[in-house]
């Protein structure tokens, strides 16, 4: 989708308050959208100690928080205005690196919207490049011209 009008400055700002503005466990675990276009969404996560396993490396959980929200965040971009994710319905993460050093980036890009379903692609890369992990995320989504609840992020 491309519309070279859309305010995606003010579409970041409404996204950063739903991420950081209120209790949540994104708001936790400390997750930042940096970045987002038609369809794609880049996310960034500091690794704290209170996110990690007792082996030095990023507890699995928080790499698949993540990529989920990566993803989601790349699908409500590739939606807009609508925005019309009800929530995750299937997920898949391969764990290819341990996930450590200062934080991880994860690049989001919607593969495919339909009228119910849209599924997105992430890969997650740490402080120096290297890839850590890489997932796939499925969505459900209302029916188009219904906004959604803010309720799966």
């Amino acid at each position: 989708m491309t519309d070279d009008t859309f305010d995606w400055d003010a579409w970041l700002r409404e996204r950063h308050g739903m991420f950081e503005g209120k209790a949540s466990l994104n708001k936790y675990l400390g997750l930042h959208l940096e970045a987002a276009g038609p369809g794609w969404a880049r996310m960034r996560l500091a690794l704290r100690d209170d996110v990690m396993n007792p082996f030095g490396a990023a507890h699995g959980g928080t790499v698949c928080a993540l990529i989920d929200s990566a993803a989601g965040s790349a699908i409500a971009a590739g939606t807009r205005p609508d925005d019309r994710i009800r929530g995750t319905i299937d997920m898949q993460v391969h764990f290819l690196e341990r996930a450590s050093g200062a934080y991880l980036l994860a690049e989001g890009r919607m593969v495919r919207a339909g009228r119910s379903i849209a599924i997105a692609q992430v890969d997650v890369f740490d402080d120096k490049g290297a890839r850590v992990a890489m997932g796939t995320a499925t969505f459900r989504l209302a029916d188009p011209g219904t906004r959604r609840a803010r309720n799966e992020d």
